[in-house]
């Protein structure tokens, strides 16, 4: 693999890692927004703090689609780079 290969490729991943991790926050607001309307009132805390967490785990699946998906888009070496 060449150098100028490998920096594309860096900067693809590295370019997909942050819309994922975009993704994943914007998800993580959208799964914090709609359990809070759907959860019984009055809320406790230890409700709240379970529903961020659970919201939460939507950022490293984010990132991880980001990443999946810009390695199912990348050329195979093998097409004579």
């Amino acid at each position: 693999m060449t150098d100028a290969r490998a920096a594309e490729i860096a900067a693809r991943k590295q370019v997909a890692g942050r819309i994922g991790f975009v993704m994943g926050c914007i998800a993580a607001i959208v799964a914090i927004a709609i359990n809070v309307m759907r959860a019984p009132r009055p809320y406790s805390w230890g409700l709240v703090a379970l529903i961020v967490l659970v919201a939460a785990l939507n950022v490293p699946l984010g990132i991880a689609m980001g990443l999946l998906g810009e390695r199912l888009s990348r050329r195979s070496s093998d097409e004579g780079d």
